[in-house]
């Protein structure tokens, strides 16, 4: 009898058992999903807030049902962040990452890029460096505080004084009445301070910074909403704008706060001393106005950043002017106009007297007297957005536990 009962005894707690072990197998299976959830919940909320720059410090944490997520956000590479965020019920722990890069990198390596039509320095200054694919020429006073390159077995360095305190090389197959800091590689050369040094080969043609494909998605973008404006737009009062696309032309000849890519179908003219502005939540990004037209920059405009280091406005256009455009330059700038840099890498850019910017880039550069390039050395990675919400973009996902 007693043997018949501890036989039932094990049958029953067998039967139990079999029946408990999945339903605790579900139960586990359960947190740890709900976990996975938890901590993707994490990197959501942290993502939302770097993608929308919203103000997020870390480590943080989010309750959920009275369970915490906490979540570190880590600079783990070059423009690249980590969100890791932890899920944790009862011992049970899920982790994921997610890794987040930013913008699109252009390389501004130079004050002054110039293509084949080569750059001509009248008696003013550029504090960096220059590279032409052509000819560099100066009047007298031309003054370039850093090295300068001119390519090609036809490159050519006349009449420029280049490098401060034994800093600064010339690099050209002939340089002509120049002074140089530094060293003087050259196959030919006459009237500088010192002879050629041609243990150096000719420096070679180098690409401009801005790819087509990079054109191509900037004007995507500023027409996101495919709501573009029709015509002509005068911005006549504070205004803000972005993501934009304008078929005709735009004047502004007011204060003008950019909050995405702004893409222009025609000519770009600024009057009456206008403000054009980053929005604060680019951060230490740049914004892009991008057009197809000529441009004209005078009367005392001024351009900003967001109000973070290292935020510009990157203003550029395709147009191939002089060419077809009656003698006027693609780009023309009369004044100083603040952190901006200017690219018409197709045409002609000329800077008029008492200039100031940050960078240039043109097919050919024309600098009058008493304008003056400013290169900053952060520009050599500079990052543009299409808009602030267009920062951080996710590069990848994982579960790491």
């Amino acid at each position: 009898m007693l043997i018949s009962v501890i036989f039932f005894l094990f049958i029953s707690l067998a039967i139990i058992s079999g029946l408990v072990s999945p339903t605790v197998r579900e139960f586990k299976n359960a947190n740890v999903n709900l976990n996975s959830k938890r901590s993707e919940s994490g990197n959501e909320d942290a993502y939302f807030r770097l993608k929308n720059a919203k103000p997020i410090s870390s480590p943080t944490s989010i309750t959920l049902d009275e369970n915490t997520v906490m979540t570190t956000i880590t600079d783990s590479g070059y423009n690249e962040k980590t969100i890791t965020s932890l899920g944790n019920i009862n011992s049970y722990q899920r982790k994921s990452e997610l890794v987040l890069d930013t913008g699109d990198g252009v390389s501004f390596s130079y004050g002054i890029q110039a293509g084949v039509g080569g750059f001509e320095l009248g008696n003013a200054v550029v504090n960096g460096n220059v590279y032409s694919n052509g000819t560099i020429e100066g009047a007298n006073g031309a003054t370039i505080t850093g090295s300068a390159f001119s390519a090609g077995a036809s490159g050519l360095i006349n009449n420029i004084d280049i490098g401060t305190a034994g800093i600064g090389d010339a690099r050209a197959h002939n340089v002509i009445d120049s002074t140089i800091a530094g060293n003087l590689y050259c196959q030919t050369g006459t009237g500088n301070d010192k002879s050629c040094d041609t243990s150096q080969s000719d420096p070679v043609a180098i690409d401009m910074p801005i790819t087509q494909v990079m054109i191509d998605k900037w004007k995507a973008d500023a027409n996101i909403n495919g709501d573009p404006i029709e015509g002509d737009l005068t911005i006549s009062e504070a205004t803000t704008l972005g993501s934009k696309k304008i078929t005709g032309n735009l004047a502004i000849n007011a204060d003008l706060t950019i909050t995405g890519t702004i893409y222009v179908v025609g000519n770009i003219t600024t009057n009456n001393g206008a403000h054009v502005s980053l929005s604060s939540s680019y951060g230490a990004t740049g914004g892009i106005i991008i057009t197809d037209g000529r441009v004209t920059l005078n009367n005392l405009v001024e351009f900003f950043g967001s109000g973070s280091e290292g935020s510009y406005v990157l203003l550029a256009t395709t147009s191939s002017c002089p060419s077809g455009c009656s003698g006027a330059n693609a780009l023309e700038i009369l004044n100083n106009v603040g952190a901006i840099l200017v690219n018409a890498q197709n045409g002609t850019v000329h800077l008029n007297n008492n200039v100031e910017l940050n960078e240039v880039v043109g097919n050919k550069i024309i600098v009058d007297n008493s304008a003056e390039v400013n290169y900053l050395s952060g520009l050599a990675s500079t990052l543009f957005t299409s808009g602030p919400t267009g920062g951080w973009n996710i590069k990848s996902w994982k579960e790491v536990e």
